[in-house]
């Protein structure tokens, strides 16, 4: 992966290898994650059922933020919002301590709050509970892969790997539970009836010339990447979650020079409230939406795979930001004659749809519910790649460019209705 800054600097020979996981479920974290770039099966926390959010017999608004300026049905009238860090872009890797980055794991938060509330759900606020378990999770991690290279890790799981039993489980500093519902019951977790979600980024950067993204931006680049991430984006847009937290924590990875590698993982543990946890929204809502800006250009993994069982290989063939379409207060959704336009070239980019219907995960913890669907936009053909050997190859949807969305929905079998919106990428994510 390439990153280009606003100064448009120069990183020589920068590799990065991504991992995403996110956490749902309580019964027990993900399968698998390797070295190679992979993301971990969605996992959340709750009183009685995995990854949804409790249904009411009548859907409530969502929580309004202190300054409202958008309808739950946002529209193209909307202004794009850019939520950006501040302070140097890329830094030199020997200057990025070993520590949990407080003010990137804030970063993280912030963008995750801002973007809910751009599209008409819940800010979350910061919680200090959420906080400490998030970052000593990350601390985990982070003394993982600081001592070792483990071929199989579980970035959910704190339990003992045999092959490197010396960093992992009790022996490890930072062990507080085996699962992350073991973490919550072990730090007395005030909201952990009402409903948790736990999200994992971690990423390691190869640099000839020893520059890395500050933890900073880091941050806010792995938090864009959850969102860019089928199974994380549900999750992270769970319509009534009201507090987050988050760690981000940087490290030599082993056995690796620390002036030329670096690594980072960025932990997220959002939760609803006694408040909350049955709040949804009216009608439809998206994301992105209507004016969302500095989107993801494109998905190159995750586990499980959205793209399963069409012989794709994301790594090699990475498709759009997705579209996330949720409707809470109906029981099934279908969403059809969808368009997917780039304003800028005026040309249509194709889609696949994954619902119900289509899901490759059916019958497993990962099923979506009828009421919620995913527009796939197929890049492949796409020359969206800016720049180094990659140039004029899939890259995903262009960078800086903006995206017309629109399709029918049909609701309960009964009702029908059009929804049309724009969003905009940021730059290329390589």
């Amino acid at each position: 992966m390439k990153f280009h800054t606003p100064e448009k600097s120069l990183i020589i020979a920068l590799t990065s290898a991504l991992l995403l996981s996110a956490c749902g479920g309580g019964e027990g974290g993900s399968n698998t994650s390797s070295n190679s770039p992979s993301t971990n099966l969605p996992e959340a926390v709750s009183p009685s059922k995995p990854v949804n959010t409790p249904k009411p017999s009548k859907p409530i608004d969502t929580p309004k933020p202190a300054n409202p300026s958008k309808p739950t049905d946002t529209s193209d009238t909307s202004k794009p919002e850019v939520t950006l860090p501040t302070g140097q872009v890329e830094v030199d890797m020997k200057e990025v301590a070993s520590i949990n980055h407080a003010s990137a794991a804030l970063v993280g938060s912030n963008l995750l709050s801002s973007k809910r509330q751009s599209c008409a759900l819940g800010a979350v606020t910061h919680s200090n509970e959420l906080t400490k378990i998030a970052t000593q999770h990350a601390q985990y991690i982070q003394h993982v892969f600081a001592n070792s290279s483990p071929t199989m890790f579980d970035a959910h799981n704190e339990g003992r790997i045999e092959d490197i039993k010396e960093w992992t489980g009790k022996n490890n500093p930072f062990f507080t539970g085996i699962t992350f519902k073991d973490r919550l019951l072990k730090a007395g977790y005030s909201n952990l009836a009402h409903g948790v979600v736990e999200n994992i980024s971690r990423v390691t950067y190869y640099s000839s010339v020893g520059k890395v993204l500050s933890p900073e931006y880091a941050a806010h680049s792995m938090t864009k990447s959850l969102l860019a991430a089928p199974y994380h984006l549900r999750l992270l847009m769970t319509p009534n979650l009201s507090q987050t937290g988050s760690g981000m924590v940087a490290y030599t990875p082993y056995n690796k020079a620390s002036d030329k590698s670096q690594g980072y993982a960025f932990v997220n543990a959002s939760s609803a409230s006694q408040n909350t946890q049955n709040h949804t929204v009216k009608g439809l809502f998206t994301y992105p939406c209507a004016g969302i800006a500095d989107t993801n250009t494109a998905l190159y993994n995750e586990f499980p795979s959205p793209v399963a069982g069409t012989g794709r290989n994301l790594a090699n063939d990475p498709i759009g930001q997705p579209v996330y379409v949720s409707m809470p207060s109906a029981k099934k959704i279908k969403v059809s004659n969808i368009k997917f336009r780039d304003t800028k070239r005026n040309v249509e980019v194709p889609v696949d749809l994954l619902d119900y219907n289509s899901d490759p995960h059916k019958n497993t913890a990962y099923e979506l519910p009828e009421n919620e669907a995913f527009i796939l936009p197929l890049t492949d053909h796409l020359q969206s790649c800016e720049s180094g050997r990659k140039k004029g190859q899939n890259c995903g949807l262009y960078g800086n460019s903006e995206y017309q969305v629109s399709f029918d929905i049909l609701v309960d079998n009964k009702t029908s209705e059009t929804k049309q919106f724009t969003f905009t990428t940021g730059e290329v994510n390589y």
